[in-house]
């Protein structure tokens, strides 16, 4: 944690892992009331040291969590912008995962079979 004052944690680190949750299951998630918290994104409070880095560290369980699991991290769709029109990339290829059987071996196991 890079903040000049270690008593009190980073209001943009907050928002950042804040990101994209509801403020009650923030506030469950931190056993803070959402008044309190919507207090420490509105900068009206500071913020403790220790709720950037407990979002942090749950984000981080999650991911290898998911990983353990192995479910694969859902990819952003990339596009271009262009006169304020988003242009969406083509999906890539994917790669045949189904392996391949050579019709020489698979000719002389039938050979076997039918000898």
């Amino acid at each position: 944690m890079l903040y000049p004052n270690k008593r009190y944690g980073n209001p943009e680190g907050l928002k950042y892992w804040a990101m994209g949750i509801p403020l009650n299951q923030l506030a469950y998630r931190l056993r803070r009331t959402e008044r309190c918290v919507s207090n420490w994104l509105d900068g009206t409070k500071k913020i403790p040291f220790w709720v950037p880095e407990l979002l942090r560290l749950q984000n981080m369980e999650h991911e290898h969590i998911m990983w353990q699991m192995g479910i694969a991290p859902l990819r952003k769709k990339l596009g271009l912008v262009d006169n304020g029109q988003i242009i969406l990339l083509p999906a890539p290829k994917r790669k045949n995962t189904t392996p391949e059987t050579r019709k020489d071996i698979a000719e002389m196991e039938l050979k076997r079979t039918n000898a």
